[in-house]
Parts: structure tokens; C-alpha cells; sequence
């Protein structure tokens, strides 16, 4: 899920460490990157060094007016006097009533002013979209995408496998009975047809192995490549549309075609997959230090990223510290998959399947990220 980023700035400590406690435990932390200050001269230069910040929390003690670079940033005033907001130019709430309510009137305010923002909360309450990504070939990724749908589906949850390769292999995983290919889904996707969301249910196909709908594609590289982003965007609004999946994972392959770069924005979460060498950790850095040329800002990756390294037999090769970056699970090397495998020895594996549901619990059921505690 894409984090909001708040900064909470105000002279008393004690109400900071307080509100920062409940939101460190609330039903909402997994949603925010909070950092926090009670002097103008450390809120300065966090805002100098380009943070990008959502939502600006400030008392009026902290002296707004003397503030630089608040351009891009959602201001709410933190507001001692219910009244205080009579005569504002800017929206504010009030700091003494319960801290439930004051983060639900500070996210209310931040939706209300943020419309895509708001479909956004509106569209995670019911949807998970999961981009699996690897920055270079021969990483196991779709082997990845695959098993985590198979093994969300055990947790009772309805799950798309949408793939959006170039060169897609879903077959050597997915089949069903029915035979009939889902040819016409991107059709339906280009002319932004009122009957998307019906030839979805028409089209769609089962695998009842892997307890996952998904789209039975002919390889065809050249429609692949002339999906634009309204047409991705069509077809993810679609299946978030029909209302029935609690996850939709998107097979990316490696380039960075617009349809790659949607889908990773459109994503809560990013499964950066990567095999145990150099090669991967290289690609990593560098797509991650261009980020905002390829994304037009930055940080739209690596708040959603968790990086998952595949093929992993025991000892580390690649130097991720070196980098600045951070393994967030393991997936074992399975050496019987060197050989020709059937799809139920690919979807079946029980070790390679008790990782990604130790992952599926700490990353996606389960996390609850910390705060950020600074400027104090």
C-alpha cells in the first residue's frame, strides 16, 4: 500500500510522544510514514532536503508563516480551541478529542482534497494489487507471482493472476478445461467499452490447482507492446470493479514499457524479485536512483517495494548492505526445478511454499510498519 507521509510539527513533546504512540499501534499505522518535530529549525531542514511530505500537521506555535518550501504539501492546523478554525484559510482540527478521531478528521481532510488519493483508500479497503518485478531475466518471477496467488488463495481470499508480460509463460502454470482463449479482453480494454466489466466475467478463466482466476492470453508480443496507460488502467479498473478480489497480482516482465510503469504505480505493494548475485542488485540501485525520471517523482517505488531474494541456497553473494539495500524475504533454490517439471511440482513445493506464506504473513497479512521519530 502506498504510504502518506506526515509530518506532525509542534512544541509540546508530550502531546507528540502521545500521538505518536497511538499511531504507532493504531488499526491505521501499516498506512503512515510519520516523523515528527517541536522546532522550526529541524522542520526547515527536513523540508530543505526535498522529503517529500503529504500532509503537514503544524500548531500554530511553529509559526507557519515562516515556513519555506510548503508548495506541495497538504497543510492542517493542529488547533488548541474547537473554534479556532472560524475565519482559517486553512483546514484544522482539533487536537483535544480522541485520537481515533483525530487521525480519522486528518485522513477525511487529506481525501476530501485529494481525489486520487481518495479512490485509492476507497479501492485498498477491498483490493490488494501486488506488482511481482524482477529488473533482469532468469530470477524465477513468474515461478514467484504464481505460488504467492496459489497460497493467498489458501487464506480464503479471491485472487486475479493478471499477466503482463511481453512473452507471458502463463501456461506452464494456469489451465483450464474450457478451452476457449480470453482473445478479446484487450479489445474491450482499447475502445474503453461500458462492456468491460461484463466481457471480464465472460472471458475470465479458473485454474482450479491454483484457486485463481486469470486471463488465458495467446502470446502476442506486438499487443502487448501497444498497451498505453489508459489501457492498463481500463483493465486493473475493471477488475476492481466487479468487486470480487482481495488480491490481484500483476506479472510484470523486466523492461520499463509504459504498461510495467502503470501497473507499478496503480500497485499498493511491489515484489521486487531478485536471484543471489550482483547482477540484480546493480539494476536495483540504479532504476531506484532514476526514479523520479522514469516515474516523474521519487519514492514511488521503494515505499512500495520489498525486495525478495529467489534461489537463495544458504549463502549470501551479492553485497546488498554495500548498496543500501534491504532483504525482506527468502525463497529457497529448488535444484529438482532444473528439470522438465509438471505444473502441480511447480505450484507444489512444500518448502519453496512455506517461505512465501512466512512472507504472505509478514509483508502483506500482518505488517504493521513503525514510525520515523526525528527533529524531537
Amino acid at each position: 500500500m502506498k504510504k502518506i507521509r506526515i509530518v506532525i510539527a509542534d512544541t509540546n513533546k508530550e502531546y507528540l510522544e502521545s500521538l505518536g504512540a497511538y499511531m504507532r499501534t493504531s488499526s491505521n499505522s501499516n498506512q503512515f510514514i510519520v516523523t515528527y518535530f517541536s522546532n522550526n529549525e529541524a522542520l526547515q531542514g527536513y523540508m530543505d532536503q526535498g522529503e517529500i511530505v503529504d500532509i503537514l500537521l503544524i500548531s500554530p506555535e511553529m509559526k507557519l508563516q515562516e515556513l519555506q518550501n510548503l508548495e506541495d504539501m497538504f497543510v492542517i492546523l493542529l488547533e488548541d480551541d474547537v473554534l479556532a478554525s472560524s475565519g482559517q484559510s486553512r483546514p484544522s482540527v482539533y487536537r483535544y478529542q480522541r485520537l481515533d478521531q483525530l487521525v480519522a478528521n486528518i485522513l477525511g481532510l487529506y481525501y476530501e482534497n485529494n481525489e486520487e488519493a481518495g479512490k485509492l483508500l476507497d479501492r485498498t479497503n477491498q483490493t490488494t494489487i501486488i506488482s511481482v518485478y524482477s529488473p533482469n531475466g532468469g530470477t524465477g518471477k513468474t515461478t514467484v507471482a504464481v505460488n504467492l496467488c496459489k497460497q493467498l488463495a489458501l487464506h480464503e481470499s479471491k485472487v486475479f493472476y493478471l499477466n503482463f508480460e511481453t512473452f507471458n509463460s502463463t501456461k506452464l502454470f494456469l489451465a483450464n478445461e474450457e478451452g476457449n482463449p480470453s482473445l478479446q479482453i484487450y479489445y474491450y480494454v482499447k475502445t474503453a467499452s461500458n462492456q468491460l466489466l461484463s466481457k471480464i466475467e465472460l472471458l475470465k478463466k479458473h485454474d482450479p490447482y491454483a484457486m485463481v482466476d486469470y486471463f488465458d492470453i495467446e502470446i502476442n508480443a506486438e499487443e502487448m507492446l501497444e498497451l498505453t496507460k489508459l489501457d492498463v488502467k481500463n483493465l486493473i479498473n475493471g477488475l476492481l470493479e466487479t468487486g470480487v478480489y482481495d488480491y490481484i497480482v500483476i506479472d510484470l516482465d523486466s523492461t520499463l514499457h509504459v504498461r510495467n510503469r502503470t501497473a507499478m504505480n496503480e500497485s499498493d505493494m511491489i515484489f521486487w524479485i531478485v536471484a543471489n548475485d550482483n547482477v540484480g542488485i546493480l539494476k536495483t540501485r540504479s532504476l531506484l536512483d532514476e526514479e523520479e525520471k522514469l516515474f516523474g517523482r521519487e519514492n514511488v517505488i521503494k515505499d512500495k517495494m520489498s525486495m525478495i531474494l529467489n534461489k537463495f541456497s544458504g549463502n549470501l553473494i551479492g553485497d546488498f548492505n554495500e548498496m543500501d539495500l534491504t532483504i525482506d524475504g527468502y525463497l529457497p533454490f529448488i535444484h529438482s526445478w532444473m528439470e522438465q517439471q509438471s505444473k502441480t511440482d511447480l505450484l507444489g513445493n512444500d518448502a519453496f511454499n512455506q517461505e512465501v506464506q512466512s512472507i504472505i504473513r509478514r509483508l502483506i497479512v500482518t505488517e504493521r510498519e513503525g514510525m520515523n521519530n526525528s527533529g524531537l
